[in-house]
């Protein structure tokens, strides 16, 4: 299901719902951290540009491999520390990918910009989800309509 909200703020609050079901059964979640264009809100820029950094300090570290620019593509992030779960639900929609696979098969997909993202998961599963965060406050939250 395609589902997506008016605002950054209310996709956040679905993300945390979606991170948090995603940590619960085990799926391998990844970011893809380069941007097209800059992000917008000052915090997620922050933690957009300290992630980066803290990215090259790790794999520089872990076995003095010439650093090349893709290294940014596929980190993965741990949904079940509170600075993964963050570092998705702030960074996922802004970057230009994040991926969550389980049992080779993708569960959960995001592109830049778009405040779109993509969830193959059991019906009964994203309704849960949509009505957490509906909850929580993320009243914008919608299926995005079938094109004509």
């Amino acid at each position: 299901m395609l589902l997506t909200a008016d605002t950054d703020a209310d996709l956040e609050v679905f993300l945390t719902e979606v991170g948090r079901h995603l940590a619960g059964i085990g799926a391998q979640v990844s970011i893809d951290l380069y941007v097209d264009e800059e992000i917008a809100d000052p915090g997620a820029r922050r933690l957009y540009e300290e992630l980066r950094r803290t990215v090259r300090e790790e794999r520089e570290r872990a076995g003095g491999r010439e650093w090349r620019r893709e290294s940014y593509t596929g980190v993965p992030l741990d949904l079940g520390s509170g600075d993964g779960l963050t570092a998705f639900v702030r960074l996922a929609h802004r970057t230009i990918g994040s991926e969550a696979v389980l049992a080779d098969r993708i569960v959960f997909s995001a592109v830049e910009n778009e405040r779109i993202v993509w969830l193959p998961l059991p019906g009964a599963d994203v309704d849960r989800l949509v009505a957490r965060a509906r909850e929580a406050g993320a009243l914008s939250l919608a299926p995005v309509p079938p094109k004509p």
